[in-house]
């Protein structure tokens, strides 16, 4: 639920009030403006959501590094396959560890559009859709992490060919519960 304040200082409200003041000089929409500094000016807490136009919440930071991780195990995943033969990309049922965004319904959507969009990051991404209307990608990818985890906790840094059958066992199977072992 977002947190929209229910009160503010005297000093919030004035401080608030100038800035929208300021807005309203040199913003097309002047007449909102003074609606949200009447507000504020005047103290109408029930209309406080007015003047505050964040439409989420804060995104955890264990999403965002959730989502950077996924990001990195993926690079890692494109860099393997394309070490490996035509003929092992053949054998390999690659499509089953393909990334497919997350559901825009998932913070992880909106923090990994934040980083390619606007901090120009994961730029091999950029051209692709994004939006991705299954909800157990994320699941998926997080039984991946734990495979990729666990290979980096045991200094294997690099995805072999056989690292990639685990992580595509891992991905099509949820409820695989064969022990993680290392592999290559």
């Amino acid at each position: 639920m977002i947190m929209i304040p229910e009160t503010l200082s005297i000093v919030e409200r004035q401080i608030l009030a100038n800035q929208f003041r300021i807005l309203s000089k040199i913003g097309s929409d002047s007449q909102d403006y003074e609606t949200k500094i009447e507000i504020l000016e005047n103290g109408y807490t029930e209309k406080y959501f007015d003047v505050f136009d964040v439409s989420t919440e804060e995104i955890p930071m264990e999403v965002c590094e959730e989502t950077t991780r996924i990001l990195e195990m993926y690079r890692r995943i494109s860099t393997a396959i394309d070490a490996l033969s035509q003929e092992e990309k053949l054998i390999l049922d690659l499509d089953k560890i393909n990334f497919e965004g997350f559901s825009k319904r998932d913070s992880h959507y909106h923090y990994m559009v934040f980083m390619i969009e606007n901090m120009n990051l994961w730029q091999e991404y950029k051209k692709t859709s994004l939006n991705c209307n299954f909800e157990y990608q994320l699941s998926k990818y997080q039984r991946m992490l734990e495979y990729q985890n666990f290979l980096i906790d045991n200094n294997q840094y690099d995805f072999t060919k056989e690292n990639l059958e685990h992580l595509i066992d891992v991905a099509v199977n949820p409820r695989n519960k064969k022990a993680i072992h290392l592999v290559g």
